[in-house]
């Protein structure tokens, strides 16, 4: 009898599949209904979860939902899941082929993969997520992050999100955008009691305003590393980059019996981010308007200057407060000293949305005067950090605004790289850094 792939063992078939790319398994399946019905009617997830598996991809059991809760394996959709990963690819491959109305489903799978990245025990290139190798190999030109003409309110809010995880890309070498980020943080319109003075929407939902966060990530990315417009682009690994957004947690941490499930306690490296009192008021002439567009005139100028510092501190948790929406992630109520008699207090807890919010107010003599409010990038204690915006507690129509606030922990090496060059730090503060014992620390830019 002549010898006929009809005769072949679905257990063979299943085997040569696993070893081909996704798309060509989906054309195999449209030959004949034997194939269709392996590839799409099996009764078990065994064939997907295997081409899943062989994919460049973590393995979505090992990670942490948004609530910081393992994902329960029986909850993953391993067909649905890469099919969507595999469109994602076609488009980000030729974005002529995103089909109307399907930009934002494009970006949520790719925020799905970075929410997604399994946890690490700690910072190293050997337990880098393979998710946010993969994005960061298909992202670093931009592709899908230029704002387009027809832009939904939610994809912009989806690709804000996705862009400040990602880091910097060639848009953002543009003298225009540098100077749209910087506007934006400085427009005291964008600081009000429905936002929380802080990077949220402007609904009173204490939701994240990603758009916000997007601007105060390009402005401090500023202070981090030159992008010369029209120069050959290269993506720079700062620390405000793709690889530092995996979740860091240690060997033998339970998240659900930790007080310190956020990471708080420990050396910080606190840095503040301004611009003159005069000029921020001068920029801000035409508030009143609340649709008049204001003069950047100022931030195009060659001597435009903004300062950048960099302050050691010290972060000690000092009481919890229940959530009763999440039993496991309590409030975490936490001091921290600054220098010359200033010190803090703050709070850290989830926002409705499920992100990890940072609040704190600092000031001398037991009186606060400065206000904070900041986001965790990338998955829980990621090295990347918190991205925010500082004000004062008073908030008088023209109290000064900060522009951005972040933190990171990173190695020391990296920590001395960026911040010497480019925040004016003294030799002293950067002793500080070395004798500090631990083999990393944290970096924070508010």
């Amino acid at each position: 009898m002549p010898a006929t792939l009809a005769l072949v063992p679905t257990e063979i078939i299943e085997q040569i599949l696993i070893e081909l790319d996704p798309l060509d398994v989906a054309a195999i399946a449209q030959t004949c209904r034997r194939y269709n019905d392996i590839v799409y009617h099996s009764p078990d997830s065994h064939l997907w979860r295997t081409l899943y598996l062989a994919q460049p991809f973590d393995d979505p059991r090992h990670a942490l939902t948004q609530r910081l809760e393992p994902v329960p394996p029986e909850s993953i959709d391993w067909m649905r899941s890469l099919q969507s990963i595999m469109r994602a690819r076609t488009v980000l491959a030729d974005p002529s082929r995103c089909r109307p109305g399907e930009r934002a489903t494009i970006l949520r799978t790719l925020i799905g993969l970075i929410v997604g990245a399994a946890p690490a025990p700690s910072f190293s290139d050997v337990t880098l997520s393979e998710n946010l190798i993969w994005l960061a190999a298909m992202l670093r030109d931009g592709v899908l992050l230029e704002c387009a003409p027809d832009e939904t309110p939610e994809e912009a809010q989806l690709r804000s999100r996705l862009s400040v995880h990602l880091g910097l890309t060639p848009g953002d070498a543009a003298s225009a955008t540098k100077v749209a980020a910087r506007a934006f943080v400085y427009d005291m319109r964008n600081y009000r009691y429905d936002s929380a003075f802080g990077p949220y929407l402007p609904d009173g939902s204490g939701r994240v305003n990603w758009v916000h966060i997007h601007a105060v990530h390009r402005t401090v990315a500023a202070h981090l590393v030159d992008l010369a417009e029209g120069e050959p682009f290269v993506y720079p690994l700062i620390p405000l980059s793709m690889p530092y957004c995996q979740s860091i947690i240690p060997p033998g941490l339970d998240l659900k019996t930790e007080t310190d499930w956020a990471g708080v306690e420990g050396l910080w490296h606190v840095a503040f981010s301004f611009i003159d009192h005069r000029e921020l008021l001068q920029f801000n002439t035409h508030v009143g308007n609340e649709g008049a567009p204001l003069d950047t005139t100022m931030f195009q100028d060659p001597g435009f200057r903004e300062v950048f510092r960099v302050l050691p501190m010290h972060f000690r948790i000092i009481g919890t407060d229940p959530d009763p929406e999440r039993p496991h992630r309590p409030r975490l109520v936490f001091t921290g000293g600054v220098r010359d008699g200033q010190t803090l207090i703050g709070r850290v807890e989830m926002t409705p949305d499920d992100h990890v919010r940072w609040k704190w107010v600092s000031g001398e003599d037991g009186q606060a005067i400065w206000s904070c409010e900041g986001v965790q990038i990338g998955g829980i204690r990621s090295s990347f950090g918190i991205l925010g915006s500082w004000t004062t507690v008073f908030h008088d129509p023209h109290d000064p605004v900060g522009a951005p606030s972040s933190s990171s922990r990173l190695f020391r090496t990296e920590f001395m790289r960026y911040a010497q060059a480019r925040s004016g730090c003294t030799k002293y503060d950067l002793g500080l850094i070395n004798n500090h014992g631990s083999p990393r620390f944290r970096f924070l830019l508010a």
